[in-house]
């Protein structure tokens, strides 16, 4: 009934607009699954936005920013999906929770670069939800990072346990590749099938999706962090994080205030979902203060990221 309703979703044009999103050729995703070799995959680094300095969070109106809401359900994997790898973590990346986050592998022109991402219910079980700097370098001049763009869920230490699902569409808000709006910095990925056949939603499961909620929420923050205090390889979650307020710069920007919770992130963990009792993808990491480790800032999830969804749904 909801996927229903969804399909009928009265977004406005920009779903039916000339789309800017970028495929990518059968061949290319699968040289992209064969190229990632777990020595490759420690190579890469992250593709991190840190601003400098630490202002203090501003309290910002809840009712300003929500608007009519839309909520996906969440998918359990499908019986019998399990991982092939039995390590084990404080938190199992395999676990049923756990396992629809995973890192982003990308090859950019400068080098082997990596960021979080998570696996959200479609129609089509294919769906990843990210950061649009994981995606586009941004501005008039930037372009997508098609070379090689995988997930890994449940990745660590190297690990892949429900193998490597390449890309074969990209896209993101169609506010971020001209501007480069952090309040628009959403982006979203079709994959392909992983090495067994399986489609990504079908192995791992998917949160649900929801945008046009208020923005007073209780989050839990994942990601991939590599940097000092850790180092990439397991899966970090901070549990249970309340809604802060709004990074002040983000008044001066067109769109949605982002949101700001407390949680100590570094490079690596941008696009790293933050779900509602780790079910409901509502935002996604986009940068934090180099004098403020302890906060870090997402997009909010309005009607430009709904209309975003609309469109991966759609892909086959």
């Amino acid at each position: 009934m909801i996927a229903g309703i969804l399909s009928g979703l009265a977004l406005g044009p920009a779903v039916v607009a000339a789309q800017a999103s970028h495929r990518i050729p059968a061949s290319a995703a699968q040289n992209a699954a064969d190229f990632w070799t777990p020595a490759r995959m420690a190579r890469a680094k992250p593709l991190e936005r840190l601003r400098t300095g630490s202002p203090p969070v501003a309290a910002g109106s809840a009712a300003s920013q929500s608007s009519v809401p839309h909520r996906y359900p969440p998918l359990a994997p499908s019986e019998g999906a399990s991982a092939s790898s039995a390590s084990e973590t404080v938190v199992d990346p395999t676990a049923p929770l756990a396992r629809t986050n995973g890192v982003v592998f990308i090859v950019t022109p400068f080098g082997l670069g990596r960021c979080s991402g998570t696996s959200v219910n479609a129609p089509n079980y294919s769906v990843v939800f990210t950061a649009a700097h994981c995606i586009d370098g941004g501005s008039p001049f930037g372009r997508f990072f098609a070379q090689r763009w995988v997930f890994v869920p449940g990745y660590r230490f190297g690990q892949r346990p429900f193998g490597v699902f390449p890309a074969k569409w990209l896209d993101t808000t169609r506010q971020w590749p001209d501007s480069e709006n952090e309040n628009f910095d959403v982006g979203a990925a079709v994959v392909s099938r992983n090495e067994r056949g399986q489609l990504l939603a079908k192995a791992v499961g998917g949160t649900g999706i929801a945008w046009g909620l208020k923005p007073r929420q209780v989050f839990d923050v994942h990601g991939y962090s590599v940097e000092a205090p850790f180092d990439g390889e397991t899966q970090q979650v901070c549990k249970q994080t309340p809604f802060l307020g709004h990074d002040p710069r983000s008044f001066l920007s067109p769109g949605p205030l982002n949101l700001a919770v407390e949680c100590q992130t570094t490079g690596g963990s941008s696009g790293g979902g933050w779900t509602i009792r780790g079910r409901i993808l509502n935002s996604v990491t986009d940068y934090g203060y180099t004098g403020d480790p302890g906060t870090d800032y997402g997009s909010y999830f309005g009607r430009e990221v709904g209309r975003l969804y609309v469109r991966a749904r759609r892909v086959q």
